[in-house]
């Protein structure tokens, strides 16, 4: 397994770059030799870097008393490294000594392999000190703030530095969730299923928990596989499918049935595919990533829903041979392009309803990605904040007076929620906000936390401007 720790180091040490972290893992997996155990390697490859991504602030308390200098990076990630392996996944601490210092001096040189030597040696003759050191920080973590009320400064300075979040994310946290996001960056989130509402199961797994008419979560993927195969459940985070539910029930409430809909940042189709599954028509979806929008259509196929995607730009036969040509299928009209490209071509120009799931900074999914606290920068913000006012402006103009704009982030930064609905009510006087509120499903039940924390806001364009 030195292969591994080795590219674990490699991976690490690339997690603020602009590539995504999964595509880095899925280059490095590609380095492993094929062999029987492959499947093993990958997985503990895995292991290791979020495992050290999710617990680097606390591995951190641990080994700076005994640097006498500030580490580099590399020395850094080879001490969270052997570290992780020895308090979270009880490896025998000589092994981890002997390990990390052959990656180390393969990595750098004999003198920081010397010296990371004797910082593990030390560290490990006083395990029991350190384990209940660990014990204690890791309590602090979980301890609650009563009626989740906010920290005082040192303290909510302490929480962030355990969780190793950056000061931007303690200067542009939505007030709510100073705390939360730092205790929810420990945890992995419980896999999680929609249940298609056109096919309902009539038994589920029995280690299932049901959390709505259509929303399960059950650790055990095994168990859901068969019921996934045949199109009964597909894989989707916990609020993301509730936001499904919430858009389809305020249509139901409001005997609105749209004719033209538009899902301007579609992904994969995971929203617009459970709004079809509610019989609600999706008549138009943009996409500039071109593998995601052929995914919507493999799970078009899969749920063997009675609609089929259709374009008329670069949106290739890989993607439209999923769903191929039936008159009994209701078209949607499908586009592997930038939204403010692809309406200039569409055939739909004014829609009654458009769904912005929008391009963000992605801090409320720190749990299941916690390679994004490293990547955020001010000007990477900054460039978000412009994207998202262009997209707003863009789908209030397409919007007929009277239609309903969804506007969601998986974002828990107040400039790109409540400030940036602020910011587009005072810029656009006919637009009226109806309800906003965040989705947070560790509120619904405590084992669901870890899951993405999303924005959601429900406007209204009105034929008269606001005074």
């Amino acid at each position: 397994m030195s292969a591994v720790r080795e590219l674990a180091l490699s991976c690490l040490e690339q997690k603020k770059s602009t590539v995504p972290f999964p595509q880095i893992l899925e280059q490095a997996y590609a380095k492993l030799a094929p062999a029987a155990d492959h499947a093993r390697e990958k997985a503990f490859l895995m292991a290791l870097c979020y495992g050290v991504m999710r617990h680097a602030g606390l591995l951190k308390q641990l080994f700076l008393p005994y640097c006498r200098k500030k580490p580099d990076s590399v020395f850094e990630h080879c001490l969270c490294l052997a570290l992780y392996e020895f308090f979270f996944l009880h490896k025998e601490a000589y092994s981890c000594v002997n390990e990390y210092v052959a990656v180390l001096k393969k990595a750098q040189n004999r003198q920081s392999a010397n010296a990371l030597n004797a910082i593990l040696r030390a560290m490990a003759k006083d395990e029991a000190g350190l384990r209940a050191k660990l014990a204690n920080l890791e309590q602090t973590v979980r301890t609650k703030i009563p009626a989740n009320q906010i920290p005082g400064k040192k303290a909510l300075r302490r929480l962030h530095e355990l969780a190793d979040l950056p000061p931007l994310f303690t200067q542009e946290l939505d007030k709510p969730f100073v705390q939360l996001a730092a205790e929810e960056s420990f945890c992995s989130p419980l896999p999680a299923y929609r249940l298609n509402a056109r096919r309902p199961l009539s038994v589920l797994p029995a280690d299932s928990l049901r959390l709505s008419g259509t929303l399960i979560a059950n650790g055990n993927a095994g168990s859901c596989a068969e019921a996934e195969n045949q199109g009964f459940l597909s894989r989707q985070g916990v609020c993301s499918a509730l936001l499904t539910e919430k858009i389809a029930d305020f249509l139901q409430k409001n005997h609105a049935e749209p004719a033209a809909f538009w899902d301007m940042c579609c992904g994969r189709g995971g929203k617009s595919l459970g709004l079809l599954e509610k019989g609600i028509n999706i008549t138009m979806v943009t996409e500039p990533n071109q593998a995601r929008l052929a995914e919507f259509g493999r799970q078009l196929a899969r749920l063997n829903l009675p609609y089929m995607l259709c374009g008329t730009d670069q949106f290739t036969d890989t993607a439209k041979h999923l769903t191929p040509p039936d008159s009994s299928r209701m078209p949607i009209e499908a586009y592997a392009d930038l939204a403010q490209n692809a309406v200039r071509k569409a055939r739909q120009q004014i829609f009654d309803c458009i769904l912005l799931d929008s391009p963000c900074s992605t801090s409320g999914t720190a749990a299941r990605n916690p390679e994004v606290k490293y990547r955020i920068s001010p000007e990477s913000l900054q460039e978000i904040l412009r994207t998202q006012q262009e997209l707003l402006a863009l789908a209030r103009s397409h919007l007929k007076d009277g239609g309903l704009l969804f506007y969601c982030t998986c974002s828990v930064f107040f400039r790109e929620n409540k400030g940036q609905i602020k910011t587009f009510l005072d810029t656009f006087g006919d637009m009226r906000l109806l309800s906003e509120e965040y989705l947070t499903a560790s509120r619904l039940d405590p084992i669901l936390a870890g899951h993405d924390i999303l924005y959601f806001a429900v406007l209204l364009k009105s034929p008269h401007k606001r005074a």
